[in-house]
C-alpha cells in the first residue's frame, strides 16, 4: 500500500494549501464575494466531470490491461483519441455556456459565474482526463502534484498579488485568477504526459474499429463521474438556489473544514481502481476479492481517523475563516458522520467501473442524486443549514449500502470489511 501512502501523504499536503487557500479568500473577500465564489467554484467542478465525457473514467479500465498485455499500439491511440475526444466535446459545452451567459447578462451574478464556467471548463475537462491517464499508469504524482499542490497556490498567488497591487478580490477578479490557474495547470500536465508517452515503442498497429469501443464504454462513464460529482456537490448547489451567498459561505466553510477526511478517501480511490483492473486482467478472483477488502478496510479506518482528528480541530479551523463561520461546527459534525457511512463500503464504485458494470453505476447514482435532492430541499426549507447537512449524510448512508449490495450481487465480491488494515504491501 505505498501507492495509497504516497498519494495519501501528497492529498494531506494539498487539504492544508486548499484550507489555506480558502481561508485566504473567505478574509480578502465580503461574504457576499465569497459565497459567489463558492458558487462558480462548486458549478464548475460538478459539470466539469461530464465536460471529459467518461474518458478518465475508462482509461482506468482499459490502459492498464493493455499494457500489461504488451499492446502499446493500443495505449498510444487511446491516448491520442481520447484527448481529441475531451477537447472537442468540452469546447462544445463551453460555447453553449457562452452563449447562455450573453443571453442571461454577464452583468448579472448568474451571467458571471455562467461565463467563467464557460471559460474554465475545456481547461478543466483536459486536467480531468489527464488525471485518469496518469492514474491507469501508477503516475500518482503527476496525477496529484499538478492539481492539488500547484494549482492552489497558482491561484493563491494571483490573489495576492491582485490584492496587495490596490485592486480588491471581486468575484470577476477571483474568477480570472482561478481560470487562468486550471489554464497552466492542464497545459503544463499536457506537455509532461505527452512528453511520457511519447518514449513508449510500438511496434504493432492499433486494432481497427478500437475508437467506436471506447466511445461506447466511455459515455455511459460520463454519467457515472457526473453524477458523483453532482452528488458530492449537490448540497452546495441546491443551497446556492435556496439561500443567499453568505449562508452558502459557511455552509461551504463547514464541508472544507472535512476536506483531509475527502482526500482519504480519494487516496485509496487513486491507486484502487489500477489494482482491480490488473487482479481482473489476470482472471484472479481470489487476489481481487483480497485486493477490495483492503482498500475497504484502509478507507474506513483511515476516515475514522481522519474526522476524529478534524472534528476535534473543527472550532480552530472554522475560527480561520472568521469569527462568523464558527456557527458551522454542528453542520461539520453531521457532515463527518456521512462521510463515515460512505468509507464503509471502500471503493466499490471503482470496482464497478473496472468490471464494465456501468448500468448499475448509473442507476445507482441517479437514485442516491434523486435521494439527495429530495431530502435536502425538504430539510432545508425546514430546518436551514442542518437540514442539508442531514440530507447529505443520509444519501451518503443510503449510497453505502446500496452500492455494497449491488457490488456483491453483480460480481461476487463483497466489498464491506471493517476489520483493521494489513497494511500489506501489494502490486
Amino acid at each position: 500500500m505505498l501507492d495509497a501512502a504516497i498519494a495519501f501523504g501528497i492529498r494531506v499536503l494539498s487539504a492544508g494549501l486548499v484550507f489555506g487557500l480558502q481561508v485566504l479568500l473567505a478574509r480578502l473577500m465580503p461574504l457576499e464575494g465569497y459565497g459567489g465564489f463558492v458558487t462558480l467554484w462548486t458549478w464548475l467542478l460538478a459539470v466539469g466531470s461530464f465536460a471529459a465525457l467518461g474518458f478518465a473514467e475508462s482509461s482506468v479500465r482499459f490502459l492498464p490491461r493493455y499494457r500489461a498485455r504488451g499492446r502499446e499500439a493500443q495505449v498510444r491511440a487511446y491516448w491520442h483519441y481520447g484527448f481529441r475526444a475531451v477537447l472537442m466535446g468540452s469546447l462544445g459545452l463551453a460555447l453553449f455556456a457562452l452563449i447562455l451567459a450573453f443571453v442571461l447578462d454577464t452583468g448579472t451574478e448568474p451571467g458571471l459565474i455562467i461565463l467563467y464556467i464557460a471559460l474554465g471548463l475545456p481547461f478543466l475537462a483536459v486536467e480531468y482526463y489527464l488525471e485518469g491517464v496518469a492514474r491507469s499508469f501508477g503516475w500518482y504524482r503527476l496525477t496529484t502534484v499538478p492539481v492539488y499542490i500547484v494549482r492552489p497556490l497558482l491561484i493563491a498567488a494571483i490573489c495576492l498579488a491582485v490584492y496587495a497591487s490596490g485592486v480588491p478580490l471581486t468575484l470577476p477578479v477571483v474568477g480570472a485568477a482561478v481560470v487562468g490557474a486550471m489554464a497552466l495547470v492542464s497545459s503544463g500536465l499536457a506537455l509532461l504526459l505527452a512528453r511520457r508517452m511519447s518514449g513508449t515503442s510500438v511496434a504493432q498497429k492499433p486494432v481497427p474499429g478500437s475508437g467506436s469501443l471506447w466511445l461506447r464504454a466511455s459515455l455511459p462513464l460520463l454519467l457515472v463521474s457526473g453524477l458523483e460529482d453532482l452528488l458530492a456537490y449537490c448540497d452546495v448547489l441546491i443551497l446556492s438556489l435556496m439561500l443567499p451567498g453568505e449562508e452558502v459561505g459557511l455552509y461551504f466553510a463547514a464541508a472544507r473544514a472535512l476536506a483531509l477526511t475527502n482526500f482519504v478517501y480519494y487516496a485509496m480511490y487513486l491507486v484502487s481502481g489500477r489494482r482491480f483492473a490488473l487482479d481482473m486482467a489476470d482472471a484472479d478472483k481470489q487476489r481481487l476479492q483480497q485486493s477490495v477488502r483492503e482498500a475497504s478496510r484502509l478507507t474506513f479506518w483511515l476516515t475514522i481517523s481522519a474526522v476524529a482528528i478534524t472534528l476535534a480541530a473543527g472550532p480552530l479551523l472554522l475560527r480561520a475563516f472568521g469569527p462568523a463561520f464558527v456557527a458551522a461546527y454542528p453542520v461539520m459534525a453531521i457532515l463527518a458522520v456521512g462521510h463515515v457511512a460512505r468509507a464503509a463500503s471502500g471503493q466499490a464504485g471503482e470496482l464497478l467501473i473496472v468490471a464494465g458494470r456501468q448500468r448499475e453505476s448509473i442507476l445507482l447514482g441517479l437514485v442516491a442524486l434523486t435521494l439527495n435532492i429530495a431530502l435536502t430541499v425538504a430539510l432545508v426549507l425546514a430546518f436551514g443549514l442542518l437540514g442539508a447537512a442531514v440530507g447529505t449524510a443520509l444519501a451518503l448512508a443510503g449510497r453505502s449500502i446500496a452500492l455494497a449490495w449491488v457490488v456483491r450481487h453483480a460480481t461476487g465480491i463483497n466489498a464491506i470489511s471493517l476489520r483493521l488494515p494489513s497494511f500489506k504491501t501489494q502490486r
